[in-house]
């Protein structure tokens, strides 16, 4: 039988098994180990493994059509040169069947792929794929399957990739290759480096003792024959293990495995696990540092982290009860850690490592505090040490256990679909599997749920044992203090240098030579074509493989309490989603800017009368969670043009979701929140405006693109102006400002919620089934009639001023991150499907090429806004800025000369239309459904664009390349970088030093 996850009877365990294969029976080469149920995900498992080689794989058959599949190998690295993932990069550099440079930018051109990357773990590399149509997926399986059992591994791309010696015009020395950068980048954030020594700290005598990324001073000293000996040792089939889920019979994978790949291998080695780390007897400190400016201060700008080494991780049941244990001590402001470190002086906030680690072959602990400084270690230990001594001697608060046992079961019963769900069954199996255990065994979730449940009855004080055993007895522990070090860019910056001057000195005649045909000869491969014939070997799909019509979100236009409502009726497990719009029409720009503010704090600062803790306990053993946020963008008219009048739509809102039971509770809950929250100045709002301050200080190096993106954009629209005034770095000045005055900051949010919070201003979007609608929508009815009923100001036309056409942004980074934007079509028309079209050849193809495989950067995009009008670029962790912003130009200079030949269209067209093939959870229906509606994205005009993409000729880019040419003199620029790579453009773009902004990190 098949099953359908609308269906809502009681199935038994016999139905579940939805495949023909039987345990003990041979298929294909393959022998199946086990055929079982997986009820707590609708599924059936199927192990299996290959006799002559012992290449493994397991299927979750299900009744998804966004199928997912894995291959995963042990790579344990015995250095920090980072070989596995410098391989990672350079398999899918050209392979037996396909010698072609880079057959992974050819599938990202002509895929309609939802999910294809690959991921370097610290013990393990992936090759993960995901698509909607089976075809599809198997082109892709092909072409993975060739590269990483058949790669050529040709040394030009391993110096592309992974490091390669430079010689300039100048006979110059300098160092450049894609994940050199891309580690360069990794090292220039406190919470990277944190990251990493909350492991490495713990686990010296095994491979987890070194960084398998590669730091930046080990990366260079990796040889070429040690790079394709990791090959060799590694990437066989029996050191593999294939992961697949969804609705593709288990024998076709079979059968394509034997029939591609695995006929040509016999056995080798496959036992590669990571040795148990031996335990210590006393605990160990480590320090680390981390760049910043020479003139920026230092003073509460170190992290402590106290790191603990636990149980194995294949063991699900100890696993759970140490996840468990993380998300009561951790999970929320009602978590006893989490709230003695945010209220000590000691510090800011909890470090951003804090939490439970997985993925590792043994389970680590971390929790510390951030915003400290180095003396105060001692004493942040105390804090924590005594923190778990008191919940030893007083007990845990039965209701907080009990809410964190409801958050990890209502996440499991949530119906997640495709490959989001997919990757995340296959990491939690992995965890497992590559340690010895069976495939499912720490992939299920129930069963264990189940006996810890009933552990915690037998023994109510089970996590405080837990507590006392793991945390306060056991001595192998590392405290990580990573500080600021205004010198350590100079320092490293001269390492460098030394390090190239010592090797421009050992190079005789001869060797500087072979250095120069190397350089060409990389350079020759990189502009060489590929032989056409090769080219076409490749397997894709046609034109018409690409579904002509799109695919819709019924919803059902109603009101409730005079209220509009979208609703969309679907399974969801007994779980009710309702997504909140708030409309912020007639606020004043004062308002709009402090309305981060209230977002962060609206669920965070606890009721006039209930402390923020216990409104935290109260949100977890009601719902699945109260979530707020802002919502900004331009209208579109019914032909799917921005309106012309510019408006446009911002809305605070807020989700929430909730078993059907407990829906009046929840609202209920939700109403007072609305209504009493406490916003009153003090230690609560401060401390939550520090930590959205110390949050977003976090991500700017990490995001630094997206943050110069939003700043090179924002000139466009008032919408873009809005978002980027809340999400950029202008809102990171207003936090900075925010926290030296919390009296005013409460002063001006007081009066805003009640403006806000009414039925005048309110849409909403409900996904339930048609069963539990009817008491659904009375429970929301009581609710809606409980808020006042306000009133809908005029809107006020809000100017945002006028912005700098160039500017640069400067922070301690090693890498830079370039943004532009350029006049682009407006939504409704033609040209804007012609625009996207162009974005993605660009980034799959000219940008690809000249920035990141020639450039070094570890990316570079194009994205065309037809909302706001606008098209833009941008690069990611890159050695350039001059350099790549002439390369956006020329990007468009080559499509305007350029008529795209017919099978190229033919693969961006399908390219572009996959990220709207994608299936949808029940939850992300409504979410997105609701935006359609609040932004006027009618399905007609998705319809439209739909048709104008499938009919796309070379023409059209052609002449979208040409506008976007000639507007190239209205672009703007933003530029976010470290000082030394600021003053190097400024030589040839003396405008950057005009408009430079010091960011508040």
């Amino acid at each position: 039988m098949r099953l359908h996850r609308h269906e809502s009877v009681s199935i038994t365990i016999e139905e579940f098994l939805m495949t023909s294969l039987q345990e003990g029976t041979s298929t294909f080469g393959f022998h199946i180990i086990s055929v079982h149920p997986l009820p707590e995900i609708r599924a059936t498992g199927v192990w299996a493994r290959h006799e002559r080689t012992g290449f493994e794989l397991y299927h979750v058959v299900c009744d998804d059509p966004e199928n997912l599949a894995a291959v995963s190998f042990s790579t344990l690295p015995r250095d920090s040169t980072g070989v596995a993932h410098i391989l990672e990069h350079t398999v899918l550099c050209g392979s037996e069947k396909y010698p072609v440079k880079d057959p992974f930018l050819l599938l990202l051109k002509g895929s309609m792929s939802t999910f294809l990357n690959a991921f370097t773990f610290p013990d393990k590399t992936v090759y993960p794929a995901a698509s909607t149509v089976d075809k599809d997926l198997f082109n892709i399986l092909e072409v993975y399957g060739d590269a990483v059992f058949f790669p050529l591994l040709r040394k030009e791309f391993f110096q592309q990739e992974g490091h390669r010696l430079v010689l300039s015009e100048e006979a110059k020395l300098a160092l450049s290759g894609v994940v050199f950068n891309e580690m360069k980048g990794n090292y220039s954030t406190q919470e990277g480096i944190e990251a990493d020594w909350s492991y490495r700290s713990l686990l010296p005598d095994t491979a987890y003792a070194y960084d398998s990324g590669g730091d930046p001073e080990c990366i260079p000293s990796l040889t070429y024959e040690a790079f394709r000996a990791f090959h060799e040792t590694y990437y066989h089939p029996s050191n593999a293990k294939a992961f697949v889920y969804g609705d593709i019979p288990t024998e076709r994978y079979l059968e394509f495995y034997e029939t591609r790949f695995l006929s040509r291998f016999e056995k080798g080695q496959g036992d590669f696990h990571v040795e148990p780390q031996p335990r210590w007897s006393e605990p160990r400190d480590h320090i680390a540092h981390y760049p910043v400016d020479r003139d920026d201060p230092v003073v509460d700008k170190t992290s402590v982290t106290i790191n603990w080494l636990l149980d194995p991780v294949h063991d699900p049941e100890r696993t759970l009860e140490l996840e468990l244990l993380a998300e009561v001590l951790l999970g929320s402001s009602a978590s006893p850690l989490y709230r003695v470190i945010a209220e000590s002086d000691l510090g800011e906030d909890l470090s951003s490592t804090s939490g439970i680690e997985t993925e590792l072959a043994e389970v680590v602990f971390s929790v510390g505090m951030r915003g400290t400084n180095p003396e105060s270690k001692e004493a942040v230990e105390e804090l924590i040490f005594n923190e778990l001594q008191r919940l030893v001697s007083d007990g845990i608060d039965a209701q907080l256990i009990e809410g964190a046992l409801r958050k990890l079961e209502f996440r499991n019963r949530e119906l997640k679909t495709g490959s989001s769900f997919g990757l995340r069954l296959m990491r939690r199996s992995l965890r497992g599997w590559m340690n010895g255990a069976r495939p499912e065994a720490t992939m299920l979730f129930a069963p264990y749920v189940e006996e810890l449940r009933r552990q915690l009855v037998q023994n109510p004080r089970l996590l405080e044992g837990v507590i006392q055993e793991r945390l306060l007895a056991n001595n192998h522990r590392c405290t990580v203090v990573v500080r600021p070090d205004p010198e350590l860019s100079s320092r490293r910056a001269e390492a460098e240098r030394q390090y190239l001057a010592a090797k421009e000195a050992e190079l005789t005649q001869e060797a500087r030579e072979q250095l120069l045909q190397e350089q060409q000869a990389l350079a020759t491969a990189q502009e060489t074509p590929d032989d056409p014939a090769a080219v076409a070997a490749i397997p894709f799909l046609e034109r018409s493989d690409v579904p002509r019509d799109i695919i819709r979100i019924p919803m059902s236009n109603t009101e409730v309490a005079g209220v509009p409502v979208f609703y969309h009726e679907s399974f969801t497990n007994g779980i009710v989603y309702l997504d909140f719009a708030f409309s912020l029409q007639g606020l004043n720009e004062e308002q709009l800017r402090i309305l981060p503010v209230l977002a962060d704090a609206l669920t965070e600062c606890g009721l006039l009368d209930m402390s923020y803790d216990e409104l935290a306990r109260q949100i977890d053993l009601v719902s699945g969670g109260i979530h707020s946020g802002l919502e900004v963008g331009s209208i579109l008219t019914p032909d799917g043009d921005p309106r012309p009048d510019g408006a446009y739509g911002r809305y605070f809102t807020l989700r929430i979701k909730a078993l059907e039971h407990s829906l009046s509770e929840a609202l209920d809950l939700m109403g007072r929140i609305l209504r009493e929250a406490d916003i009153r100045p003090g230690r609560r709002l401060s401390d939550v405006v520090s930590e959205s301050r110390n949050d977003m200080r976090s991500s700017i190096i990490p995001a630094g693109h997206t943050y110069a993106g939003l700043r090179a954009v924002r000139s466009f629209s008032p919408s873009l102006a809005l978002e980027e005034r809340w999400r950029g770095i202008t809102h990171l000045f207003d936090l900075t400002g925010f926290v030296k005055d919390i009296e005013a900051v409460s002063v001006r949010l007081g009066g805003l919620a009640a403006e806000i919070f009414t039925r005048a201003r309110t849409q909403l979007s409900l996904v339930c089934s048609d069963a539990a609608y009817p008491a659904v929508a009375a429970t929301l009815e009581r609710f809606l009639l409980s808020l006042p009923e306000g009133r809908l100001n005029d809107d006020i036309v809000t100017d945002y001023g006028s912005f700098p056409a160039l500017e640069a942004l400067s922070a301690p980074a090693d890498v830079s991150y370039v943004g532009a934007a350029l006049p682009g079509a407006g939504s409704g028309s033609s040209d804007y499907a012609a625009e996207i079209v162009l974005s993605h050849l660009l980034r799959t193809g000219f940008l690809w090429e000249e920035i990141r495989m020639k450039g070094g950067a570890y990316g570079a995009f194009a994205s065309a806004r037809g909302m706001d009008r606008a098209f833009s670029f941008g690069s990611y962790r890159d050695p350039h800025i001059v350099e790549t912003l002439e390369r956006f130009r020329r990007g468009l200079e080559h499509h305007a000369g350029l008529d795209v030949p017919v099978r190229e269209m033919d693969l961006a067209v399908i390219g572009t239309v996959s990220s709207d093939l994608r299936p949808l959870s029940p939850g992300q229906k409504g979410v997105i459904g609701l935006k359609r509606s609040l932004f006027g994205i009618e399905d007609e005009y998705r319809q439209r664009k739909r048709d104008w993409i499938l009919g796309m000729s070379s023409a059209e880019i052609r002449r979208a390349a040409e506008r976007l040419r000639d507007n190239w003199g209205d672009v703007r620029v933003s530029v976010l970088a470290g000082r030394a790579a600021l003053q190097a453009a400024e030589q040839q773009m003396p405008e950057l030093s005009r408009n430079r902004v010091d960011i508040p990190l």
